[in-house]
């Protein structure tokens, strides 16, 4: 059997759970600017939306409103009917269980890679050996992030995002530092991981024909 299917077999057995992220009437603004107004899109269980527009349109700030980690001015978020921001709530980042691939990564720089995925491991998941093992990690767990390559800091990344079992799963430019390989066995862990536990994913890239094992069912457009 090959890494990717006993990776597979084991993120199997976890029983499925519906999601769905919807965001309506959507507007933010950013140093004064309007980035996005009356932004809406849904994206169901299992599905990809692909965030399109020109650089500096806004991508990166609309994945990181739906995060939490920035306020939209107003708008409605909810993700499997759980709101997360509205008229009258607020959720702060660490209550919408969101697996988030920043950009730069954002790893913990005090602690190695090993402790870095397993900060947010859920109890569903016993151990990691499985993810690591198809992201070609197992030979840096005990490197700090300033001894990892940068391709391996986004391996890592992704691991930490997927290990906390997340109900919905954010990627800004989750491939930007592989090679074609890696590129390609983390997509694969990717698509099957939301295609079996039923998440939507939000994906940000600037080359879409890197995709080659990702099937993009909706594009949302920052004009």
């Amino acid at each position: 059997m090959e890494k990717t299917e006993a990776l597979y077999t084991n993120m199997t057995y976890i029983n499925h759970i519906n999601m769905s992220i919807s965001v309506k009437n959507l507007t933010f603004s950013y140093d004064g600017k309007c980035l996005v107004e009356n932004l809406n899109f849904d994206i169901s269980n299992s599905c990809i939306g692909l965030i399109k527009g020109e650089s500096g349109s806004g991508k990166s700030t609309l994945l990181n409103v739906i995060a939490g980690l920035k306020k939209a001015d107003s708008g409605n978020v909810e993700c499997n009917n759980k709101v997360y921001m509205d008229e009258n709530t607020f959720l702060p980042p660490e209550s919408r269980r969101i697996g988030y691939v920043f950009q730069d990564f954002a790893l913990f720089p005090h602690i190695n890679a090993k402790k870095n995925i397993a900060y947010a491991l859920n109890k569903d998941f016993l151990h990691t050996d499985h993810i690591t093992l198809i992201l070609n990690l197992n030979d840096h767990l005990h490197k700090m992030p300033h001894e990892l390559s940068g391709g391996q800091q986004q391996r890592v990344a992704i691991a930490r995002a997927i290990a906390m079992r997340p109900h919905l799963l954010i990627l800004d430019e989750p491939f930007s530092n592989l090679d074609q390989k890696n590129a390609i066995e983390a997509q694969k862990i990717i698509s099957k991981f939301i295609k079996d536990w039923d998440i939507p994913c939000l994906l940000v890239t600037h080359d879409q024909s890197e995709l080659s094992e990702l099937h993009i069912e909706k594009e949302i457009i920052i004009t």
